[in-house]
Protein backbone atom coordinates (compact mmCIF):
# COMPACT_ATOMS: atom_id res chain seq x y z
CA UNK A 1 0.00 0.00 0.00
CA UNK A 2 1.31 3.45 -0.90
CA UNK A 3 2.45 6.13 1.51
CA UNK A 4 -0.76 8.11 0.96
CA UNK A 5 -2.98 5.17 1.86
CA UNK A 6 -0.82 4.42 4.92
CA UNK A 7 -0.93 8.03 6.08
CA UNK A 8 -4.71 8.12 5.75
CA UNK A 9 -5.06 4.84 7.65
CA UNK A 10 -3.01 6.21 10.52
CA UNK A 11 -5.32 9.21 10.79
CA UNK A 12 -8.66 7.41 10.51
CA UNK A 13 -9.63 7.84 14.16
CA UNK A 14 -8.34 11.42 14.34
CA UNK A 15 -10.34 12.34 11.25
CA UNK A 16 -13.41 10.51 12.54
CA UNK A 17 -13.33 12.48 15.81
CA UNK A 18 -12.95 15.70 13.86
CA UNK A 19 -15.97 14.75 11.75
CA UNK A 20 -18.12 14.13 14.84
CA UNK A 21 -17.01 17.44 16.32
CA UNK A 22 -17.87 19.23 13.07
CA UNK A 23 -21.33 17.65 12.87
CA UNK A 24 -22.19 18.48 16.46
CA UNK A 25 -20.96 22.06 16.14
CA UNK A 26 -22.40 22.96 12.72
CA UNK A 27 -25.68 21.03 12.48
CA UNK A 28 -28.37 22.68 14.57
CA UNK A 29 -30.27 19.50 15.46
CA UNK A 30 -27.09 17.82 16.69
CA UNK A 31 -26.28 20.87 18.80
CA UNK A 32 -29.65 20.52 20.53
CA UNK A 33 -28.99 16.91 21.54
CA UNK A 34 -28.15 16.15 25.17
CA UNK A 35 -24.46 15.90 26.04
CA UNK A 36 -23.04 12.53 25.05
CA UNK A 37 -25.85 11.77 22.60
CA UNK A 38 -23.34 11.22 19.79
CA UNK A 39 -22.19 7.95 21.39
CA UNK A 40 -25.58 6.18 21.29
CA UNK A 41 -25.98 7.34 17.71
CA UNK A 42 -22.75 5.56 16.82
CA UNK A 43 -21.45 8.61 15.00
CA UNK A 44 -17.79 7.97 15.80
CA UNK A 45 -17.93 4.25 15.02
CA UNK A 46 -19.64 4.91 11.69
CA UNK A 47 -17.15 7.66 10.81
CA UNK A 48 -14.29 5.21 11.48
CA UNK A 49 -15.98 2.41 9.53
CA UNK A 50 -16.71 4.47 6.43
CA UNK A 51 -13.14 5.78 6.26
CA UNK A 52 -11.46 2.39 6.71
CA UNK A 53 -13.80 0.68 4.28
CA UNK A 54 -13.33 3.42 1.68
CA UNK A 55 -9.55 3.09 1.88
CA UNK A 56 -9.69 -0.71 1.57
CA UNK A 57 -11.97 -0.64 -1.46
CA UNK A 58 -10.24 2.29 -3.16
CA UNK A 59 -6.87 0.53 -2.81
CA UNK A 60 -8.33 -2.61 -4.36
CA UNK A 61 -10.29 -0.56 -6.91
CA UNK A 62 -13.48 -2.34 -5.87
CA UNK A 63 -16.99 -0.83 -5.46
CA UNK A 64 -19.07 -0.84 -2.29
CA UNK A 65 -20.68 -4.22 -1.78
CA UNK A 66 -24.30 -5.03 -1.07
CA UNK A 67 -23.64 -5.50 2.65
CA UNK A 68 -21.74 -2.18 2.71
CA UNK A 69 -24.72 -0.34 1.22
CA UNK A 70 -27.13 -2.15 3.54
CA UNK A 71 -25.07 -1.03 6.55
CA UNK A 72 -25.06 2.56 5.33
CA UNK A 73 -28.82 2.40 4.77
CA UNK A 74 -29.29 1.09 8.32
CA UNK A 75 -27.52 4.16 9.68
CA UNK A 76 -29.77 6.42 7.61
CA UNK A 77 -32.81 4.58 8.96
CA UNK A 78 -31.60 5.01 12.53
CA UNK A 79 -31.23 8.76 12.05
CA UNK A 80 -34.81 8.97 10.75
CA UNK A 81 -36.20 6.90 13.61
CA UNK A 82 -34.87 9.32 16.22
CA UNK A 83 -36.50 12.24 14.39
CA UNK A 84 -33.63 14.00 12.62
CA UNK A 85 -34.98 16.11 9.76
CA UNK A 86 -34.28 16.00 6.03
CA UNK A 87 -32.36 19.33 6.02
CA UNK A 88 -30.10 18.21 8.86
CA UNK A 89 -29.23 14.97 7.07
CA UNK A 90 -28.58 16.79 3.80
CA UNK A 91 -26.22 19.09 5.69
CA UNK A 92 -24.45 16.15 7.34
CA UNK A 93 -23.97 14.39 4.00
CA UNK A 94 -22.54 17.55 2.47
CA UNK A 95 -20.13 18.03 5.38
CA UNK A 96 -19.10 14.36 5.25
CA UNK A 97 -18.28 14.51 1.54
CA UNK A 98 -16.31 17.74 1.87
CA UNK A 99 -14.31 16.42 4.82
CA UNK A 100 -13.46 13.09 3.17
CA UNK A 101 -12.07 14.85 0.09
CA UNK A 102 -10.21 17.43 2.17
CA UNK A 103 -8.60 14.73 4.33
CA UNK A 104 -7.10 13.14 1.22
CA UNK A 105 -5.86 16.42 -0.24
CA UNK A 106 -4.31 17.53 3.06
CA UNK A 107 -1.99 14.49 3.13
CA UNK A 108 -1.25 14.13 -0.57
CA UNK A 109 2.23 15.04 -1.83
CA UNK A 110 3.24 15.66 -5.44
CA UNK A 111 4.57 12.10 -5.77
CA UNK A 112 1.18 10.73 -4.62
CA UNK A 113 -0.72 12.05 -7.63
CA UNK A 114 -1.64 8.58 -8.98
CA UNK A 115 -3.07 7.38 -5.68
CA UNK A 116 -4.68 10.76 -5.07
CA UNK A 117 -6.60 10.45 -8.33
CA UNK A 118 -7.48 6.85 -7.51
CA UNK A 119 -8.98 7.75 -4.13
CA UNK A 120 -10.79 10.86 -5.31
CA UNK A 121 -12.15 8.98 -8.34
CA UNK A 122 -13.40 6.21 -6.08
CA UNK A 123 -15.06 8.71 -3.74
CA UNK A 124 -16.75 10.42 -6.69
CA UNK A 125 -18.30 7.22 -8.03
CA UNK A 126 -19.00 5.35 -4.80
CA UNK A 127 -19.97 8.45 -2.83
CA UNK A 128 -23.09 8.81 -4.97
CA UNK A 129 -24.05 5.18 -4.28
CA UNK A 130 -23.41 5.58 -0.55
CA UNK A 131 -25.43 8.79 -0.39
CA UNK A 132 -28.36 7.15 -2.20
CA UNK A 133 -28.26 4.17 0.16
CA UNK A 134 -28.20 6.42 3.22
CA UNK A 135 -31.17 8.48 2.02
CA UNK A 136 -33.08 5.37 1.00
CA UNK A 137 -32.62 4.01 4.51
CA UNK A 138 -33.62 7.36 5.97
CA UNK A 139 -36.82 7.33 3.90
CA UNK A 140 -37.70 3.85 5.17
CA UNK A 141 -37.07 4.93 8.73
CA UNK A 142 -39.52 7.81 8.94
CA UNK A 143 -42.96 7.22 10.47
CA UNK A 144 -45.71 5.98 8.16
CA UNK A 145 -47.53 9.32 8.17
CA UNK A 146 -44.35 11.08 7.06
CA UNK A 147 -43.15 8.68 4.38
CA UNK A 148 -44.66 10.44 1.36
CA UNK A 149 -43.83 14.00 2.41
CA UNK A 150 -40.29 12.97 3.36
CA UNK A 151 -39.73 11.23 0.03
CA UNK A 152 -41.03 14.29 -1.78
CA UNK A 153 -38.78 16.60 0.21
CA UNK A 154 -35.77 14.41 -0.54
CA UNK A 155 -36.79 14.32 -4.21
CA UNK A 156 -37.02 18.12 -4.24
CA UNK A 157 -33.54 18.51 -2.79
CA UNK A 158 -32.05 15.97 -5.20
CA UNK A 159 -33.68 17.70 -8.18
CA UNK A 160 -32.50 21.15 -7.11
CA UNK A 161 -28.95 19.87 -6.68
CA UNK A 162 -29.02 18.00 -10.05
CA UNK A 163 -28.36 14.76 -8.17
CA UNK A 164 -29.68 11.24 -8.96
CA UNK A 165 -33.35 10.90 -7.97
CA UNK A 166 -33.86 7.15 -8.37
CA UNK A 167 -34.05 6.36 -4.62
CA UNK A 168 -37.07 8.65 -4.20
CA UNK A 169 -39.20 8.40 -7.36
CA UNK A 170 -40.76 4.95 -6.97
CA UNK A 171 -44.49 5.46 -7.33
CA UNK A 172 -44.10 9.17 -8.00
CA UNK A 173 -44.61 11.08 -11.23
CA UNK A 174 -41.47 11.54 -13.31
CA UNK A 175 -41.17 14.88 -15.09
CA UNK A 176 -38.69 16.24 -17.60
CA UNK A 177 -39.41 19.89 -16.83
CA UNK A 178 -40.36 21.66 -13.59
CA UNK A 179 -41.81 25.02 -12.71
CA UNK A 180 -39.92 26.30 -9.65
CA UNK A 181 -41.55 28.76 -7.28
CA UNK A 182 -39.39 30.29 -4.54
CA UNK A 183 -41.23 31.80 -1.57
CA UNK A 184 -39.11 34.13 0.55
CA UNK A 185 -40.44 35.38 3.88
CA UNK A 186 -39.39 38.42 5.89
CA UNK A 187 -39.02 36.34 9.07
CA UNK A 188 -37.95 32.83 10.00
CA UNK A 189 -40.78 30.31 9.71
CA UNK A 190 -41.12 27.88 12.66
CA UNK A 191 -40.20 24.23 11.92
CA UNK A 192 -43.75 23.03 12.60
CA UNK A 193 -45.11 25.45 9.99
CA UNK A 194 -42.45 24.36 7.52
CA UNK A 195 -43.62 20.78 8.01
CA UNK A 196 -47.25 21.79 7.45
CA UNK A 197 -46.37 23.37 4.10
CA UNK A 198 -44.48 20.27 2.95
CA UNK A 199 -47.25 17.92 4.11
CA UNK A 200 -50.06 20.02 2.58
CA UNK A 201 -48.59 19.86 -0.92
CA UNK A 202 -47.57 16.23 -0.48
CA UNK A 203 -51.28 15.45 -0.83
CA UNK A 204 -50.88 16.47 -4.50
CA UNK A 205 -47.52 14.68 -4.70
CA UNK A 206 -45.74 17.99 -5.24
CA UNK A 207 -42.09 18.14 -4.11
CA UNK A 208 -41.50 20.97 -1.62
CA UNK A 209 -38.50 21.78 0.52
CA UNK A 210 -37.25 24.55 2.77
CA UNK A 211 -33.73 25.65 1.85
CA UNK A 212 -33.68 27.96 4.87
CA UNK A 213 -36.10 29.03 7.59
CA UNK A 214 -37.16 31.95 5.38
CA UNK A 215 -37.10 30.26 1.96
CA UNK A 216 -39.26 27.48 0.50
CA UNK A 217 -39.23 25.99 -3.00
CA UNK A 218 -42.24 24.37 -4.69
CA UNK A 219 -41.52 22.14 -7.70
CA UNK A 220 -44.55 21.66 -9.96
CA UNK A 221 -44.56 19.71 -13.24
CA UNK A 222 -44.27 22.28 -16.03
CA UNK A 223 -47.20 20.60 -17.79
CA UNK A 224 -49.62 21.61 -15.01
CA UNK A 225 -51.87 24.57 -15.92
CA UNK A 226 -50.96 27.96 -14.39
CA UNK A 227 -54.16 28.20 -12.26
CA UNK A 228 -53.24 24.91 -10.59
CA UNK A 229 -49.72 26.10 -9.84
CA UNK A 230 -51.02 29.39 -8.42
CA UNK A 231 -53.52 27.55 -6.22
CA UNK A 232 -50.75 25.45 -4.69
CA UNK A 233 -48.61 28.51 -3.99
CA UNK A 234 -51.62 30.19 -2.38
CA UNK A 235 -52.04 27.21 -0.07
CA UNK A 236 -48.41 27.50 0.92
CA UNK A 237 -48.59 31.24 1.61
CA UNK A 238 -51.79 30.76 3.61
CA UNK A 239 -50.03 28.26 5.88
CA UNK A 240 -47.00 30.53 6.19
CA UNK A 241 -49.39 33.23 7.35
CA UNK A 242 -47.70 36.27 5.84
CA UNK A 243 -46.64 37.86 2.55
CA UNK A 244 -43.79 36.32 0.58
CA UNK A 245 -41.47 37.53 -2.12
CA UNK A 246 -42.25 35.11 -4.96
CA UNK A 247 -40.01 34.31 -7.90
CA UNK A 248 -40.47 31.67 -10.60
CA UNK A 249 -38.47 29.99 -13.31
CA UNK A 250 -38.80 26.86 -15.42
CA UNK A 251 -36.13 24.34 -16.34
CA UNK A 252 -35.29 20.73 -17.20
CA UNK A 253 -34.33 17.96 -14.81
CA UNK A 254 -30.56 17.93 -14.65
CA UNK A 255 -30.41 21.72 -14.99
CA UNK A 256 -32.59 22.81 -12.08
CA UNK A 257 -29.73 24.16 -9.96
CA UNK A 258 -29.34 27.00 -12.48
CA UNK A 259 -33.12 27.42 -12.66
CA UNK A 260 -33.20 27.71 -8.88
CA UNK A 261 -30.57 30.45 -8.95
CA UNK A 262 -32.75 32.54 -11.28
CA UNK A 263 -35.94 31.95 -9.28
CA UNK A 264 -34.19 32.86 -6.02
CA UNK A 265 -32.85 36.08 -7.50
CA UNK A 266 -36.33 36.97 -8.73
CA UNK A 267 -37.85 36.28 -5.29
CA UNK A 268 -35.42 38.71 -3.64
CA UNK A 269 -36.73 41.66 -5.66
CA UNK A 270 -40.39 40.66 -6.05
CA UNK A 271 -43.05 42.77 -4.30
CA UNK A 272 -44.49 40.67 -1.45
CA UNK A 273 -47.79 38.84 -1.93
CA UNK A 274 -49.92 36.99 0.62
CA UNK A 275 -52.54 35.69 -1.83
CA UNK A 276 -50.84 35.73 -5.22
CA UNK A 277 -52.96 36.03 -8.34
CA UNK A 278 -49.92 35.66 -10.58
CA UNK A 279 -46.45 34.22 -10.20
CA UNK A 280 -43.77 36.65 -11.40
CA UNK A 281 -40.79 35.32 -13.28
CA UNK A 282 -37.71 36.77 -14.90
CA UNK A 283 -39.75 38.38 -17.69
CA UNK A 284 -41.70 40.31 -15.07
CA UNK A 285 -38.79 41.22 -12.80
CA UNK A 286 -35.72 41.57 -15.02
CA UNK A 287 -35.60 45.35 -14.46
CA UNK A 288 -35.71 44.94 -10.67
CA UNK A 289 -33.13 42.13 -10.83
CA UNK A 290 -30.79 44.38 -12.82
CA UNK A 291 -31.36 47.26 -10.40
CA UNK A 292 -30.52 45.08 -7.41
CA UNK A 293 -27.17 44.34 -9.04
CA UNK A 294 -26.52 48.03 -9.71
CA UNK A 295 -26.38 49.84 -6.35
CA UNK A 296 -25.74 53.23 -7.94
CA UNK A 297 -28.81 53.05 -10.20
CA UNK A 298 -30.87 51.52 -7.39
CA UNK A 299 -29.87 54.43 -5.17
CA UNK A 300 -30.83 56.92 -7.88
CA UNK A 301 -34.27 55.30 -8.08
CA UNK A 302 -34.83 55.86 -4.36
CA UNK A 303 -35.32 59.56 -5.03
CA UNK A 304 -38.57 58.66 -6.77
CA UNK A 305 -39.49 56.33 -3.91
CA UNK A 306 -39.03 59.20 -1.45
CA UNK A 307 -41.20 61.43 -3.60
CA UNK A 308 -43.99 58.83 -3.65
CA UNK A 309 -43.77 58.54 0.14
CA UNK A 310 -44.88 62.17 0.46
CA UNK A 311 -48.38 61.35 -0.75
CA UNK A 312 -50.85 58.99 0.95
CA UNK A 313 -51.28 55.56 -0.64
CA UNK A 314 -49.37 56.46 -3.81
CA UNK A 315 -47.24 53.30 -3.84
CA UNK A 316 -50.27 51.06 -3.26
CA UNK A 317 -52.20 52.95 -5.93
CA UNK A 318 -49.46 52.53 -8.52
CA UNK A 319 -49.06 48.87 -7.67
CA UNK A 320 -52.76 48.26 -8.32
CA UNK A 321 -52.69 50.50 -11.41
CA UNK A 322 -49.90 48.58 -13.10
CA UNK A 323 -51.23 45.19 -11.95
CA UNK A 324 -54.50 46.13 -13.70
CA UNK A 325 -52.68 47.08 -16.92
CA UNK A 326 -53.56 50.74 -16.22
CA UNK A 327 -57.30 50.08 -16.51
CA UNK A 328 -58.97 52.80 -14.39
CA UNK A 329 -62.16 50.91 -13.58
CA UNK A 330 -60.34 47.73 -12.60
CA UNK A 331 -57.81 49.65 -10.51
CA UNK A 332 -60.49 51.64 -8.66
CA UNK A 333 -62.42 48.44 -7.90
CA UNK A 334 -59.29 46.72 -6.61
CA UNK A 335 -58.57 49.67 -4.32
CA UNK A 336 -62.24 50.09 -3.32
CA UNK A 337 -62.18 53.77 -4.27
CA UNK A 338 -64.08 55.98 -6.73
CA UNK A 339 -62.44 56.41 -10.16
CA UNK A 340 -62.23 60.16 -9.48
CA UNK A 341 -60.22 59.44 -6.35
CA UNK A 342 -57.92 57.30 -8.48
CA UNK A 343 -57.51 60.14 -10.96
CA UNK A 344 -56.60 62.50 -8.13
CA UNK A 345 -53.95 60.10 -6.84
CA UNK A 346 -52.44 59.63 -10.30
CA UNK A 347 -52.23 63.41 -10.72
CA UNK A 348 -50.57 63.55 -7.33
CA UNK A 349 -48.00 61.01 -8.54
CA UNK A 350 -47.24 63.21 -11.53
CA UNK A 351 -46.94 66.29 -9.32
CA UNK A 352 -44.48 64.78 -6.80
CA UNK A 353 -42.34 62.83 -9.29
CA UNK A 354 -42.58 64.94 -12.45
CA UNK A 355 -43.49 61.78 -14.38
CA UNK A 356 -46.86 60.86 -15.88
CA UNK A 357 -47.62 57.31 -14.58
CA UNK A 358 -49.52 56.51 -17.78
CA UNK A 359 -46.66 57.40 -20.13
CA UNK A 360 -44.09 54.98 -21.47
CA UNK A 361 -41.42 56.56 -19.26
CA UNK A 362 -43.77 56.44 -16.29
CA UNK A 363 -44.46 52.74 -16.71
CA UNK A 364 -40.77 51.91 -16.94
CA UNK A 365 -39.64 54.17 -14.13
CA UNK A 366 -42.47 54.10 -11.61
CA UNK A 367 -43.31 50.38 -11.87
CA UNK A 368 -39.68 49.58 -11.06
CA UNK A 369 -39.74 52.10 -8.20
CA UNK A 370 -42.87 50.55 -6.72
CA UNK A 371 -41.49 47.00 -6.98
CA UNK A 372 -38.16 47.91 -5.38
CA UNK A 373 -39.88 49.94 -2.63
CA UNK A 374 -42.19 47.11 -1.65
CA UNK A 375 -39.43 44.50 -1.74
CA UNK A 376 -37.09 46.58 0.41
CA UNK A 377 -39.87 47.35 2.92
CA UNK A 378 -40.79 43.65 3.10
CA UNK A 379 -37.36 42.61 4.37
CA UNK A 380 -36.77 45.73 6.45
CA UNK A 381 -39.98 45.55 8.51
Amino acid sequence: MSALFNALRERVEVNARRAVTTFTSEVGEYQAMPAGAAAPLGMFDFAVFIRRRSLDLAAAEQPLTGPDLAGIAAVGRQRAEIGLSVPSQQQVLGLHTAMMVREVHDLARPEDVTDLLRIVGWLGAQGVRARSAYLRGYTHGVGTARVLSTRLELLARALLADEPVEPFVTGLQRCRQYHLTVLRTARRVPPETQGEVVAALAADRIPVTWLAADEAVVLTPATDPPPTIIDRVRRATALIGGPCGIGCAEGPVGGLSETLAWAREASRVAPPQDRPDRLPGIADLFVEMALARSPAVDGWLRAYAKALATGPDLVATLRAYYASDMNRATTAAALHIHPRTLDYRLRRVRDVTGVDPGSTAGVRLLSATVARTLAVQHYAD
